[in-house]
């Protein structure tokens, strides 16, 4: 399945959720709070069980940017950690090079962050590279080409989340160190990983 490039607003409506990684609009400023669609005003039935599961798995697929194959590569690396699976399923998605990008609020959404990153506008520890999907590691260092347009200062802060507790931003040498692992906290979406590991589990 391609990257999406529709309407983002109505994934938005859709899902009934604010998805920063998508977008900047807030769900609240969204002038029809009902999902897109001829039947998206009528009386809402109680969702199927797969319903649930689907809503939930779609949301870190709309947020992170991410396509289905890679979501269910990141569910089967979970499912092989001896740890809690949902949570380190949510720990690589945050932990990818566009999303680090992102969070470090140098760009508005992911897509811009992919931009840079195959535009080769991107360095990671001093090398090129033209990977969003690299997943990062405590110590690396993520910096910008000589030939970026980046500003530096107060006016790269452009999205409107808060910087995790992972990384350190440095704005005006323009340079984000992964100085951890993220906490459940980091995560900036209301989503049930469990949800989404019961997705994949039968699959």
């Amino acid at each position: 399945m391609a990257r999406y490039l529709g309407p983002r607003f109505k994934i938005i409506r859709r899902l009934g959720e604010n998805l920063p990684g998508l977008t900047r609009v807030n769900k609240k400023n969204i002038k029809k709070q009902y999902p897109p669609g001829e039947h998206g005003q009528s009386k809402k039935s109680k969702p199927s069980d797969y319903q649930l599961h689907l809503v939930e798995k779609q949301k870190l697929r709309f947020h992170y940017g991410v396509l289905e194959k890679q979501l269910s590569k990141y569910s089967k690396l979970a499912f092989k950690s001896k740890k809690n699976t949902g949570l380190v399923f949510l720990y690589i998605l945050e932990r990818r090079l566009d999303n680090v990008l992102f969070r470090s609020g140098f760009f508005s959404t992911t897509k811009a962050s992919i931009q840079a990153i195959v535009h080769k506008h991107i360095l990671l520890n001093g090398n090129k590279t033209t990977i969003p999907s690299h997943v990062t590691k405590t110590g690396d260092i993520i910096s910008f080409a000589k030939n970026s347009k980046v500003k530096s200062g107060n006016d790269v802060i452009k999205n409107e989340i808060t910087i995790p507790s992972y990384i350190a931003v440095d704005n005006v040498s323009k340079q984000i160190n992964v100085i951890s692992n993220p906490i459940r906290e980091d995560i900036p979406i209301i989503v049930n990983e469990q949800l989404v590991v019961e997705y994949y589990s039968g699959r």
